[in-house]
C-alpha cells in the first residue's frame, strides 16, 4: 500500500500525461533522433536528481547552501519563465541549420526537461518526504521514482506518433499556447516561493 501511495503521489506531481504538450513544444526544434536522445538524458538526469535529493536534500539545503525549498521554487520558476518566453517569441530553426548550441539534445535534456519540468521543486519535495516517511522509506521512494520515470519514458518514446497526425500549423499553435501555460506555471512557482517568506514574516 505504501508503494502505491508513493507512486500515485509522485505521478500526480510530475504529471507525465499532462506534460506531453510541454515536451512536444520544448523539443520541437530537434530531429527525431535528437529528440529521443534528449528524452533519454532527461530521464537519467531526473532520476539522479531525485535520488540524490531524496538521500541528502535536507542536509544540502540546510547545511551546505543554507537555502529553502521556497528558494528552489523561485529560481526554478524564473528559469522556466525565461524558457517559456523564448519558446513564445522564437520561430524555431533546425539545429542542423542554425548550429545553435542551445538546441543540443544534451542541454535540452538537462534543462528544461530533466529540471525543472520533471525533477522540479514539487517532485523533489515529494521524493524527500517519501524517503523520510516512517511508513515508506528509502526503498519505497526509489521504486516510486523509478516507476513514474519509466512511465514517462514510455510516453516520450511514442511522443512522435502522437504529434504526427496533426499538421505543422496546429502543432505550432498548440506549442505557443502550451508555452503560455508553462509561463503561468512558472509564475505560480515564484508566487509560492514568495508566499512562504510572507507567511514566515507574519
Amino acid at each position: 500500500m505504501a508503494y502505491l501511495k508513493a507512486i500515485i503521489a509522485l505521478f500526480v506531481i510530475i504529471d507525465p500525461i499532462g506534460n506531453i504538450p510541454v515536451f512536444l513544444a520544448v523539443t520541437k526544434p530537434l530531429e527525431d533522433s535528437s529528440r529521443k536522445r534528449a528524452f533519454n538524458i532527461a530521464i537519467v538526469v531526473a532520476f539522479l536528481i531525485l535520488l540524490v535529493f531524496s538521500l541528502s536534500g535536507q542536509f544540502i539545503l540546510d547545511e551546505v547552501f543554507q537555502i529553502k525549498i521556497a528558494d528552489l521554487r523561485i529560481a526554478g520558476g524564473i528559469l522556466l519563465f525565461l524558457i517559456a518566453m523564448h519558446g513564445i517569441l522564437n520561430h524555431g530553426h533546425s539545429p542542423a541549420k542554425s548550429g545553435d548550441k542551445n538546441l543540443s539534445p544534451e542541454e535540452i535534456g538537462c534543462v528544461p526537461l530533466a529540471c525543472p519540468l520533471i525533477a522540479g521543486p514539487g517532485a523533489m519535495v515529494t521524493s524527500l518526504t517519501i524517503w523520510n516517511d516512517p511508513d515508506a522509506g528509502a526503498l519505497v521512494a526509489i521504486v516510486a521514482i523509478a516507476s513514474v520515470l519509466i512511465v514517462f519514458w514510455v510516453l516520450m518514446r511514442f511522443i512522435g506518433a502522437i504529434s504526427h497526425p496533426f499538421g505543422k500549423l496546429i502543432i505550432t499553435a498548440v506549442s505557443k499556447v502550451t508555452f503560455i501555460l508553462v509561463a503561468a506555471i512558472a509564475v505560480n512557482m515564484v508566487v509560492q516561493g514568495i508566499m512562504y517568506y510572507i507567511n514566515v514574516a507574519k
